[in-house]
């Protein structure tokens, strides 16, 4: 083990020269400048000495002079460490001063344990004669003129980057104190260099930021700040301020560097995207006032008929008490009771269409030839009027579809009253049919020659009650059913419109290979006899009518007015359960829990549903699974009598 004298002036540099000595096994001294050094190698005389070569005050080569001019230290041997001279450079000048050996400090550090051995295990080097100061001078005015030049170069360099840099640059030897911004600062702040050396350009900082800053000192790291700043009349700009602190370890100072980046227009661009989508919220809350006022208009107007003729209908019915009924009293008691369920049919059909605009009224897909379909609806609408002209373009041989034929047929209606609205003074309304292979879907299109709509009009032309005809002559629905209708089929609705240029509805509707199904026969009359029923639904109204119609066709009907009573009636009855009828939505079990759980009581007896809101038994694609079968709400006796024997021969068959 040696001792080895390390001298350099810069503390990162002593460590690594430690670090390899003490892996080496040598114990080592440290000095941080020529003059210590010569004083440690006086009073220590240590084995070797590992010297930088360029040091403040005091360079390596005037260090081994002065090293070797004393007859206590002239025989220690020297190694000089460099990082600005290359071996060769400085070999010959470390010879002249009698250093035994120059090593790199980019070299690996087992080279200079090899170099400490050898020098170690051999003579000492002896100063040779001649101009070595000289020589010394030179060199050192070459190193230095080379350094100058690559500084020179480095500051050239960074000047370039820093004139095309993107953000704001400031930096300065200490404090907050800039010395140096680059011209895109200035473009930002529109502040000129004087204008934002020294503390001007902490303007880049909100008066909290700023105050926070000046008043602590510069960070430990690195500091972010952001905010709107202002810069002047009519110049406010978002700036992200990032600020990092520079120590200097041996002169125990500190400078920054910081940036400055403008992010004006991404904060805009964000207010503009936020004041959209409160627009759109807005708008929103619009349409959502519109549709509850208008659905409570007409369903008040509804209820209204419907209380006051029945309240008509009672007076009659008591004033009639006791007294022969006379055809006359019969026939305006019959009419009243006309009027009320006309407008509960017209209630009916409103809940219907907002529920197919929603996504969530209870459909029957089928098979559908979409040709059929057309040429049914054209003959159904007959005359549109003397001057419009209804033609078709049906492509022979398309697909087949899946939809709610019902439905289908209501939406072509509806945007064929549309059509014939648009072209008051005459037109041509085009059906057509396509196979689009390619993408799965067959494409049906109703065009009109009409005067057609604004780009406002079309934007909300699907909205709920939103119309542009004249008040008392359209609801607003038709277009919002039509694009409901389609959507919960699977398929898409798209408008083509311009103002005089007419209107195109495009359908795409799923195309399949399936052979269209024959029709179910309607069922009336008594049909259920000897089987029996189990109705469940928590409106006692809506319970009794089911119990009647189903009794009038002689099925045996048990009640339950929830979920949970008709499990309890399921395991108690001594007799066969032939069918369940239960609603979908109630209190305690509901509709689809209920079928589960009697799946293990009732193996193998159907289930059919009875509602007017079918959500929870569709899939996320807002499509009932196949297997399921709903009798929509409000029912008539012959829809619910055909749907109930159509599942009870299907499974008896």
């Amino acid at each position: 083990m040696a001792t080895v004298l390390v001298v350099d002036d810069r503390a990162t540099n002593r460590e690594v020269a430690r670090i390899t000595l003490d892996d080496g096994g040598h114990r080592v001294i440290e000095a941080t400048a020529g003059a210590e050094a010569l004083d440690l190698a006086r009073r220590l005389h240590p084995d070797i000495v590992l010297a930088d070569v360029v040091m403040p005050g005091m360079d390596g080569y005037e260090f081994v002079h002065r090293l070797r001019a004393d007859a206590c230290t002239a025989d220690i041997p020297v190694l000089l460490y460099t990082a600005n001279f290359r071996p060769d450079e400085a070999a010959p000048l470390a010879a002249a001063y009698g250093v035994t050996q120059v090593v790199s400090k980019s070299a690996d550090p087992a080279d200079l344990l090899v170099a400490i051995d050898n020098a170690l295990h051999s003579d000492p080097a002896t100063a040779a004669t001649g101009d070595a100061g000289g020589e010394h001078l030179r060199a050192v005015n070459a190193k230095l003129v080379e350094k100058v030049l690559a500084l020179d170069e480095s500051e050239a360099r960074f000047a370039a980057l820093a004139d095309v840099s993107p953000v704001g640059i400031i930096s300065g030897p200490r404090g907050l104190h800039a010395t140096y911004t680059n011209p895109r600062l200035s473009d930002i702040t529109g502040l000129n260099a004087v204008e934002l050396h020294g503390h001007g350009w902490l303007r880049c900082l909100t008066e909290e930021d700023r105050d926070a800053l000046t008043g602590h000192g510069l960070p430990g790291g690195q500091a972010g700040y952001y905010g709107e700043i202002n810069l002047g009349p009519d110049h406010r700009r978002w700036l992200h301020t990032t600020v990092r602190r520079i120590d200097d370890a041996e002169t125990a100072t500190a400078g920054f560097v910081a940036t400055v980046d403008d992010v004006t227009s991404v904060v805009e661009a964000e207010q503009r995207r936020h004041a959209e989508e409160r627009r759109r919220i807005a708008e929103r809350f619009d349409g959502l006032a519109r549709l509850s006022g208008a659905v409570a208009h007409d369903f008040n107007n509804m209820l209204n008929i419907v209380l006051s003729f029945t309240e008509f209908t009672a007076d009659a019915v008591q004033d009639a008490t006791g007294t022969p009924l006379t055809g006359g009293d019969a026939a305006a008691i019959l009419a009243d009771l006309d009027r009320i369920r006309t407008a509960g049919k017209r209630a009916a059909y409103l809940a219907h269409q907002l529920l197919t605009f929603g996504g969530r009224e209870v459909v029957a897909l089928a098979v559908l030839d979409p040709n059929a379909v057309v040429t049914e609806v054209i003959a159904m609408l007959g005359s549109l009027g003397p001057h419009v002209t209804v033609r078709a373009d049906l492509q022979p041989g398309v697909r087949n579809v899946t939809a709610d034929g019902a439905q289908l047929t209501q939406v072509l209606i509806n945007l064929a009253t549309n059509a014939r609205d648009a072209m008051p003074d005459g037109g041509v309304l085009t059906f057509t049919s396509s196979d689009a292979d390619r993408d799965g879907y067959v494409h049906l299109t109703v065009h009109d020659t009409g005067h057609g709509m604004s780009p406002a009009v079309l934007d909300r032309a699907v909205e709920p009650f939103f119309s542009t005809k004249p008040k008392g002559q359209g609801t607003g629905l038709g277009l919002a059913t039509a694009y409901g209708i389609v959507r919960q089929s699977g398929g898409d609705l798209v408008l083509e419109s311009a103002a005089g240029r007419g209107t195109t509805v495009h359908l795409h509707l799923p195309a399949t290979d399936e052979v269209v199904a024959g029709t179910a026969t309607p069922v009336t009359g008594s049909v259920g006899t000897g089987h029996t029923v189990l109705v469940a639904d928590d409106e006692d109204g809506v319970r009794e009518a089911a119990r009647r119609i189903l009794s009038r066709a002689g099925y045996t009907v048990l009640t339950a007015a929830d979920g949970r009573q008709a499990l309890e009636t399921a395991r108690h009855h001594p007799g066969r359960i032939d069918a369940v009828l239960s609603d979908v939505v109630m209190p305690h079990v509901n509709g689809p829990e209920l079928a589960a759980a009697l799946h293990g009581e009732l193996p193998g007896v159907p289930v059919l549903y009875m509602s007017g809101y079918a959500d929870p038994l569709m899939s996320e694609q807002g499509l009932l699974d196949p297997s399921v079968t709903v009798v929509g709400k409000p029912f008539t006796a012959e829809q619910l009598l055909t749907a109930l024997h159509t599942v009870l021969t299907g499974v008896r068959s």
